[in-house]
């Protein structure tokens, strides 16, 4: 600071030496060019010449002093070319982009009864029929001060609740130097588990995850993390530690949730995107393992234990292919979760995977595909999975910027599922009340989702 400082002084000293040098020459320049006392000499021409030959010097000075004491502000440029609308003057920058999803449901759930007054008690319900907002989202983001120092915010505008209670879903500081391959992340964004998760919902094969998601993935949470890259983005690994209470809610119990992950693309860098809208001229492959440990995720953990929270740790695989006109991806969980405080009995081990594969009928525009994804929220429970099912069809006219996707399908519950302790079956869709009990039920759904992203 204190050469910075004297670095300053000096330059200021040797700017304002500068101006009264000019200063002086300007004084003596219009004191030549003054005007006499009106008598008329023999070298009144001869001084009419040289004031005209001084005046182009005189004005020049006055120019490179009016320079020498002007600050050109940085240029201010507004692009709209990239989606989103961009302002950036200088190191500083500020994209501004909104995404929106509408989204119509039918739905059929065997045996189920929701009423609890009326004549309907008793009775199956009829289909459900409703319309819905699940997101409608605001993202600012860009750079501050420093080409390096990034930031990006997120907020949704759309009903939330539940784990996903919070409006304010991103809330990032992130140092990324231009030319290296790393990258240091602090606020609140999702911890790096689960690769669907990790994909942005807005590049979704389907119209929503699959069950594994809610079950497995921590989502987005409060903390720190580390990433890098290399040989071109052909390896990776990320890490960080989190609170592990969910989003916007500050610790609330001493363990934190401590998550990490590490891939390799052999082909070539692979984006987080799911279907073949965007695919390359060449095919991509994504592997990769990703582990975490500490509380339970999600703010999970019984209310009011603080001390010897229950452990939570799970490990995940993760499979991607993108060609031209063909994409698939699948993953593998494994769960173990401790049962000591407040009460105590053995391990809960879960497990659970899903499968998808897509073909762009029409390349770039039409993609059909089908999923199947399973769940055994504990393993000791017999007969006790969840399934589904999925059929999808998408239409894109700006890939999944502009898109309208349909899909049907059945989410099947196995006999023993209402046995599960309320503990095991978090994350998962639920029951609601049924008109029967220790059979296997199965539920339809239909949805049609319309989707813009700028």
């Amino acid at each position: 600071m204190r050469s910075l400082s004297s670095s300053r002084i000096s330059r200021a000293i040797a700017g304002a030496g500068a101006s009264a040098t000019l200063c002086l020459f300007l004084s003596a320049t219009a004191a030549a060019q003054a005007p006499g006392d009106g008598r008329p000499g023999p070298k009144t021409a001869g001084t009419r010449s040289e004031q005209e030959k001084r005046q182009p010097i005189a004005t020049a000075a006055r120019t490179v002093l009016a320079d020498s004491t002007q600050v050109t502000p940085p240029q201010t440029r507004v692009d709209a070319s990239g989606g989103g609308v961009t302002i950036s003057w200088g190191n500083n920058s500020l994209t501004i982009g909104a995404l929106m999803q509408f989204r119509w449901t039918l739905e059929h759930r065997e045996q189920a009864d929701a009423d609890t007054a009326g004549e309907g008690v008793g009775v199956e319900d009829d289909p459900l029929s409703q319309f819905d907002v699940p997101r409608m989202r605001v993202k600012l983001s860009g750079s501050a001060y420093r080409p390096w120092m990034r930031y990006s915010f997120q907020f949704d505008f759309s009903r939330t609740s539940g784990e996903g209670a919070s409006k304010i879903k991103d809330a990032i500081f992130e140092i990324r130097p231009a030319d290296r391959s790393y990258r240091v992340a602090l606020g609140q964004f999702k911890a790096p588990f689960g690769l669907q998760q990790l994909t942005s919902f807005s590049r979704q094969q389907f119209v929503d995850r699959a069950i594994t998601d809610g079950k497995y993935t921590p989502g987005r949470d409060m903390g720190v993390m580390f990433a890098a890259t290399a040989a071109a983005r052909r390896i990776g690994f990320e890490a960080g530690i989190f609170n592990g209470s969910g989003e916007s809610i500050r610790q609330t119990t001493a363990l934190p949730l401590v998550a990490s992950r590490f891939f390799i693309n052999p082909l070539g860098p692979y984006e987080l995107a799911e279907g073949a809208t965007d695919a390359g001229a060449g095919p991509v492959m994504h592997l990769g393992i990703g582990t975490r440990t500490g509380r339970q995720i999600r703010g999970r953990t019984a209310t009011g234990v603080f001390t010897d929270a229950d452990r939570q740790t799970a490990l995940n695989g993760e499979f991607a292919f993108k060609a031209l006109r063909f994409y698939s991806t699948a993953e593998y969980f494994w769960q173990t979760e401790e049962q000591q405080n407040p009460v105590a009995g053995p391990d809960i081990e879960s497990r659970g995977y899903h499968a998808q594969v897509g073909f762009m009928a029409v390349p770039r525009v039409v993609e059909a595909g089908i999923r199947y994804a399973e769940v055994n929220g504990d393993t000791g429970v017999p007969d006790s999975n969840l399934r589904e099912i999925r059929g999808v069809v998408g239409y894109f006219w700006r890939a999944h910027n502009l898109k309208v996707q349909a899909d049907v399908g059945q989410l099947r519950y196995e006999a023993g599922f209402a046995g599960l302790t309320s503990r095991t079956r978090a994350g998962l869709p639920g029951l609601g009340t049924r008109l029967v009990t220790g059979q296997a039920l199965a539920d339809w759904q239909v949805r049609v989702q319309v989707q813009v992203v700028f």
